[in-house]
């Protein structure tokens, strides 16, 4: 929520996808696989302007299976309820980029979110697709300055993992 202080603001949210619909979701959203949106600031003209800082090769889900069967990742004693998917979203209000470069600059910026994220997740392999959105228009910003104002924000989709540390009591085994 805008607090019209001056003051810009960043946001990282990390985010469960708990369930195989939850990923189902988040893909169809941040690949743009849907004719239509339910957010109507949504302009679909822009959305060759997406940059994906890591384009998926595949659906998600089938990411993680190929991950797993090419022993990039193991599944072998997690819980059934086990989260396998993660979201990073970065985000930062509009007014900061409109004051700092538009486009151009939060493609900069964003470049150096994807870095962090890559550090964050502990691995370029871990995620699945990285994209920021350049095509989402900010209302209220476009309506007071009387022009079209985007609302740039990068969408991480990870696979959280965590390495195994073997116990020094199982290795003298």
């Amino acid at each position: 929520m805008a607090r019209n202080d001056g003051i810009d603001r960043t946001v990282a949210r990390n985010q469960d996808l708990e369930t195989p619909a939850d990923v189902a979701k988040v893909q169809e959203h941040n690949e743009r696989e849907k004719d239509s949106y339910s957010n109507q600031d949504i302009v679909p003209e822009r959305t060759s302007l997406n940059v994906h800082f890591k384009a998926p090769m595949d659906d998600y889900v089938k990411m993680f299976e190929q991950m797993e069967q090419d022993g990039v990742i193991s599944t072998r004693g997690l819980k059934p309820d086990a989260v396998k998917y993660g979201e990073l979203i970065f985000d930062v209000n509009s007014a900061y980029f409109y004051n700092h470069g538009g486009y151009e600059f939060a493609k900069e910026f964003y470049a150096d979110a994807y870095k962090a994220a890559v550090e964050i997740v502990g691995g370029e392999q871990y995620i699945l697709s990285a994209v920021m959105h350049a095509d989402e228009r900010n209302r209220a910003m476009s309506e007071a300055l009387g022009e079209d104002v985007y609302h740039y924000h990068l969408h991480v989709v990870y696979i959280p993992v965590v390495e195994k540390q073997i116990l020094w009591s199982k290795r003298c085994k």
